[in-house]
Formats: C-alpha cells, sequence, structure tokens
C-alpha cells in the first residue's frame, strides 16, 4: 500500500468516526471535531514530509 493510499485511508476514517459520533449524541460532535482538529496539527509535519517525498 502506498502513502497516498494510506493517507486517503486515514482521512477517511477520521470522517467516518465524526460521522458516527454525531449520529451518538450530536452535542459531542464539536469536541470530537476538536480533537481530530487537534490530532490533524499534530500530525501535519509528518504529513506534509510524507507527501513531500
Amino acid at each position: 500500500m502506498n502513502r497516498t493510499t494510506r493517507l486517503a485511508l486515514a482521512v477517511g476514517l477520521g470522517l467516518a468516526f465524526v460521522v458516527w459520533q454525531a449520529n451518538q449524541d450530536p452535542g459531542r460532535l464539536f469536541a470530537v471535531v476538536l480533537a481530530l482538529v487537534a490530532v490533524g496539527y499534530a500530525f501535519a509535519p509528518v504529513l506534509r514530509d510524507g507527501i513531500a517525498d
């Protein structure tokens, strides 16, 4: 599996998690989105460098 496929899979799983949480309890959606954004910012340099290779 190449990097692009892994990145697309990771983004898809993240979006699926957000949708699932929103269906469970709409009040949690904001907290889940904030958590995913924080993780995204933490891993942004890793993803950027992985794509740049």
